[in-house]
């Protein structure tokens, strides 16, 4: 594909840091809606996220909340996220290949040198797996190991004819992820510009909160007209999903009314999730309660929020036209 090296950085960005299913906070719609960017009081940019609960249609059976993170954010935000996990009685958590490491405690883990690290450390944040306590009692992985995640991505491109290029971002995406290979080496030198001065790091975090309020319809657009993108991100959010309902099914039959379920997980999955409850479970969803990420100062930054959503107009134009031609 033409321009599969302009997307692949693209896909990189949003898909590292959560993801999709964005909504300003004026354009509710009857879906539930998990990310947001909004405005404080204070008249600062934000980016939050939501967690839901939903409950039985008949009336017998534990809530499920789905309490969706952001990867990065400040410490007040897992502090707030963690009190609420900490209610639950069982915690269904997202982590590829991470089963054993969270044992060892918030900041152990053997990722420091990953873009998301990275970039909390740049922009004065904290990295999720540095801040949430998964030690708990009551916290269960519930994802596909990493050699799962690989094994479907491969199977799914073999299908499609689209095996080389399906893997060439897969491996970019966990090279980044995880701090090493090419993507490290360009993304390195572009983390070192983007936060080079307080008011660099403060227009950062203004373009990521633009960028994330863009996410689903800049990923949907990638997906559109790359294949290999379709069946990685398929894999990513899909068929790890799958892995979600499954352990849901085995605690729902444990579990009584009174009690509570809680699925942990990036904001991309929650759209999909919430339709399986509905559907599927006959779970009916109740009002969002929101957490800030974290901000950013359009005074302090050199650049305006107008301005960023003009670039990414201008961005998603370049991309179509690229693809065209």
């Amino acid at each position: 594909m033409k321009n599969f090296r302009l997307l692949a950085p693209l896909a990189l960005l949003t898909s590292a840091f959560l993801s999709v299913s964005v909504a300003r906070a004026e354009e509710q719609t009857a879906a539930p809606i998990f990310l947001r960017s909004t405005e404080t009081d204070t008249k600062l940019s934000a980016i939050q996220t939501g967690a839901i609960e939903f409950r039985p249609t008949g009336g017998k059976g534990p809530s499920i909340w789905l309490v969706s993170v952001a990867h990065l954010g400040t410490p007040e935000y897992y502090q707030a996220i963690q009190k609420r996990l900490d209610a639950m009685t069982v915690v269904l958590f997202e982590g590829v290949g991470l089963a054993e490491q969270v044992k060892q405690g918030p900041g152990n883990m053997d990722r420091d040198s990953g873009i998301q690290k990275q970039l909390s450390d740049a922009l004065g944040l904290t990295f999720q797996l540095d801040a949430i306590d998964y030690r708990r009692a009551n916290f269960v992985n519930s994802d596909l190991p990493v050699e799962g995640v690989k094994k479907e991505v491969q199977e799914r491109a073999a299908t499609t004819g689209d095996e080389t290029k399906t893997n060439e971002t897969f491996n970019m995406l966990m090279q980044a992820i995880q701090g090493s290979g090419q993507a490290a080496d360009m993304l390195k030198p572009m983390l070192a510009f983007l936060t080079s001065s307080p008011e660099m790091r403060e227009t950062t975090r203004l373009m990521l909160i633009e960028i994330l309020a863009r996410a689903e319809e800049m990923l949907a657009f990638v997906k559109g007209v790359s294949p290999e993108m379709k069946d990685m991100f398929e894999v990513l959010l899909t068929e790890r999903n799958a892995i979600v309902m499954r352990d849901l099914r085995a605690q729902l039959a444990r579990l009584k009314s009174g009690q509570s379920i809680a699925i942990f997980y990036g904001a991309a999955h929650m759209p999909e999730l919430a339709k399986h409850l509905s559907k599927e479970f006959n779970y009916t969803p109740g009002e969002a309660q929101w957490d800030t990420a974290f901000t950013a100062d359009p005074k302090k930054s050199t650049i305006q929020p107008a301005q960023v959503r003009l670039m990414l107009d201008m961005l998603r134009a370049q991309l179509q036209n690229a693809d065209a031609h």
